[in-house]
């Protein structure tokens, strides 16, 4: 690690147990009466970790997405090498029929839309896009969002009202807790994949309230823990005491389950998920969101009360082609082996991390693969070891998870190699061995 020299948050030179072991969260509740200084204190400590090699945010790619890549920290370091920060699960950013369709759409309908999707900001491209997805998720009410993360706000946002009450897995996305937060309804969380704690919380609500609209919120891959919900069993629950069930597909959709249904498609579920939003920004190549429905009436109103469908720019022709373009992929036999090389390509980074006596969490073989550091100061270490190995992947610590579980969330993608795997196998084992060796002699 670099010399450290900032300045730590409180004026004095910082000790390397302050930037390695202290997280982010003692930042977050800033006082004062400066908004232009009250976080001086924080910039500080930052940019200390960042001299120190210590700050794993904010890098750069400097080239197209694929397997292998290059990189650049928030410090100028360079890495070249094998890439496996990147969300391309499919790996269709470098796919001939992707960049043909984003070059028809620029050329027929320009580069931008005229307005968010309640003014005007449509086009047939869109269009083709809703049926396509209508199709995939047997679904007749598509609504589309500028981002993954303005679906899952803005549908909940938009159809939960005060006196209402949303349950969430403890574990939910961020976008679904702040939809649930700012919607007024009265919120609350149950054990991470215990259906039988959201049962018990059901049967409160219903207890003090009979008529109250609840909506069960989840999703089809916790991508931090690499786990699933027995999606029939929430459905079950939620019909027993009159509530609505919303899964987030944001990493399994068109990556997983037959035909690209995800976790609803694998476990025969599909058909009857009341809500199901998704992004576009892990499989499909762009960004975007969008939610899927039975109910007309629910697509109407989050049409025009759903913040993002009025207040912000729609998808650009570009985008919605590309996603277009991908979902028609995914839907192929050609989706079909994609699906089969990243779920091999997963696999194998789960056995090999195991073999070298590592821990990676879950036991569901998605496109993301979480192996533990352990505490937020290894987890730190390893990061910026990492980063000399020319491996790149992505540390997760607080304030997404506990502090003494950080990890590296591991993307994989359909074009990785063999070869591919043993280096980041070989890197992360070593990185995270020396970071423990490095702590403890601290």
């Amino acid at each position: 690690m670099a010399t450290i020299d900032a300045l730590a948050p409180s004026g004095t030179q910082p000790s390397e147990d302050d930037l390695t072991g202290k997280d982010i969260m003692r930042f977050h509740s800033a006082r004062g009466s400066n908004l232009m200084t009250r976080n001086d204190a924080y910039l500080a400590w930052r940019s200390a970790r960042t001299d120190a090699g210590l700050w794993p945010y904010f890098r750069r790619y400097t080239t197209d997405l694929r397997a292998r890549a290059t990189a650049v920290s928030a410090r100028g370091r360079v890495t070249e090498g094998v890439n496996f920060g990147g969300q391309d699960y499919l790996s269709l950013s470098v796919h001939p029929d992707i960049h043909e369709a984003a070059r028809k759409a620029l050329a027929d309908y320009g580069p931008l839309t005229a307005g968010s999707p309640a003014l005007g900001g449509s086009t047939p491209v869109h269009q083709d896009l809703e049926h396509g997805l209508g199709q995939a998720l047997e679904r007749d009410q598509i609504i589309l969002f500028p981002t993954g993360w303005a679906a899952g706000y803005g549908i909940i946002r938009a159809l939960m009202h005060r006196g209402d009450h949303v349950l969430l897995d403890h574990l939910a996305h961020d976008s679904l807790r702040q939809g649930a937060g700012a919607s007024g309804a009265n919120v609350s969380y149950h054990k991470h994949l215990d259906a039988t704690d959201a049962r018990r919380r059901l049967a409160d609500i219903r207890a003090h309230d009979t008529k109250g609209a609840i909506l069960v919120v989840t999703e089809g891959v916790f991508s931090m823990d690499s786990d699933a919900p027995k999606l029939a069993e929430l459905l079950a629950t939620c019909r027993e005491f009159d509530a609505h069930l919303l899964v987030d597909v944001a990493h399994d959709f068109a990556a997983m389950g037959p035909g690209g249904t995800g976790q609803p498609g694998l476990q025969g579920v599909l058909s009857e998920v009341d809500l199901l939003v998704g992004a576009f920004s892990k499989s499909f190549a762009t960004t975007g969101g969008f939610m899927a429905t039975s109910s007309a009436s629910a697509a109407a109103y989050t049409r025009m009360f759903g913040g993002p469908q009025t207040f912000s720019s729609a998808l650009t022709p570009i985008q919605a082609a590309i996603a277009a373009a991908a979902l028609a992929i995914a839907r192929s036999p050609e989706g079909d082996e994609l699906r089969a090389r990243v779920a091999k390509v997963a696999q194998d980074l789960r056995s090999g991390m195991t073999e070298r006596g590592l821990t990676v969490l879950g036991d569901v073989v998605c496109p993301v693969v979480p192996v533990l550091a352990g505490s937020t100061a290894v987890g730190r270490i390893a990061s910026g070891l990492l980063e000399e190995h020319g491996v790149i992947a992505h540390l997760v610590e607080q304030p997404a998870v506990p502090s003494d579980a950080a990890r590296f969330r591991l993307q994989a993608m359909a074009d990785h190699t063999a070869e591919d795997i043993r280096k980041a196998v070989d890197a992360v084992s070593t990185c995270i061995n020396q970071a423990n060796e490095a702590n403890q002699a601290r």
